[in-house]
């Protein structure tokens, strides 16, 4: 028996920014970490196949479309939002932000997209260039006002919000200021955190310290579909994102072949369970920072939400470490 509180369905596997920080694109220096069978888009089917399995599990609350890849070059994003309101979840994006606008942005909201976030590393245009590769700092940030504009304007119940990274770990307070102005000028919801290593493919410019423990992942409520997979198949099944750039070596199974129900309770799944429970990590968990207990990795937030309680669920990970 399981059921899933929160589906992260990845819509579209390939991303148009070059993030520095992301395997998305760099790994150890090489470009092109996700190889050609991860840059895939879901079919519609296929997604309204998934979100229905997990629904009929029981306790759906959130469904995340983006998982690694950038969803808003997924030119039918309305119609997959549609169909997680259609099965009575939350429809929840995590996104650049920079297709975010005019008529596109209009029908996601119409559609019933429930929260929004734009993701903005760099807190003016110099940084934003350093950092996420690209000169679209102005236009990103007209669009978040703008998208919270029509919101406002419209009466609609979706959240825009945003994520920053902290760039320089020795001058924090400052950078939180920074950050901050352009939260409180669009007046929404933040989460400002240290950066993370990606299960070990990242070296960030900081080092958590603190207890390895299990981070609760794999016993969680919670299932993570790409839109990719191996040898061809669609769906592959990963045990969290952080396994971005990794993809190949951490599949637990693909939708294409086999039900969520399968995958969730079959022999690979419970195999890393297992060696969550032991501490014997597979190679792509043992390197990975989220495995340490370092509560001063959220630096500010006006959200309310804390470290470990996952966005828009109702379960912490606390619950399962």
């Amino acid at each position: 028996m399981f059921e899933i509180d929160r589906a992260v369905i990845e819509i579209n596997g390939g991303c148009n920014y070059t993030c520095a920080m992301c395997p998305q694109t760099t790994s150890e220096g090489k470009t092109g970490a996700r190889g050609k069978n991860w840059l895939k888009k879901m079919p519609l089917d296929l997604f309204e196949e998934a979100v229905k399995q997990c629904a009929s599990a029981g306790g759906l609350n959130v469904v995340n479309l983006e998982g690694s890849g950038e969803a808003t070059l997924n030119p039918d994003l309305p119609l997959y939002i549609e169909i997680v309101k259609k099965y009575k979840a939350k429809a929840y994006i995590f996104s650049n932000g920079f297709k975010m606008h005019g008529k596109f942005m209009e029908d996601c909201v119409d559609a019933g997209l429930d929260f929004y976030r734009f993701s903005i590393i760099g807190y003016n245009a110099d940084l934003y260039l350093q950092w996420m590769n690209s000169t679209n700092f102005e236009k990103v940030v007209d669009n978040l006002h703008r998208m919270q504009q029509y919101v406002r304007d419209t009466g609609a119940s979706t959240e825009v919000a945003t994520y920053h990274l902290v760039l320089d770990n020795d001058n924090i307070e400052h950078e939180v200021s920074e950050y901050r102005k352009i939260v409180e000028s669009a007046g929404v919801h933040t989460e400002i955190w240290k950066m993370h290593n990606w299960s070990g493919i990242y070296n960030p410019e900081y080092e958590r310290s603190g207890k390895i423990k299990t981070c609760g992942r794999p016993f969680s409520p919670d299932i993570v579909i790409r839109a990719g997979g191996t040898d061809g198949k669609a769906g592959a099944v990963h045990p969290c994102c952080q396994v971005l750039g990794r993809d190949d070596e951490a599949v637990l199974g693909h939708f294409s072949e086999n039900t969520v129900e399968e995958i969730m309770t079959g022999k690979l799944y419970e195999k890393l369970r297992e060696q969550h429970r032991t501490g014997n990590y597979p190679d792509f968990c043992k390197d990975c920072d989220f495995l340490i207990d370092d509560p001063e990795t959220l630096v500010y937030t006006n959200s309310g939400r804390s470290e470990m309680h996952m966005n828009g669920t109702k379960f912490s990970l606390n619950d399962f470490r």
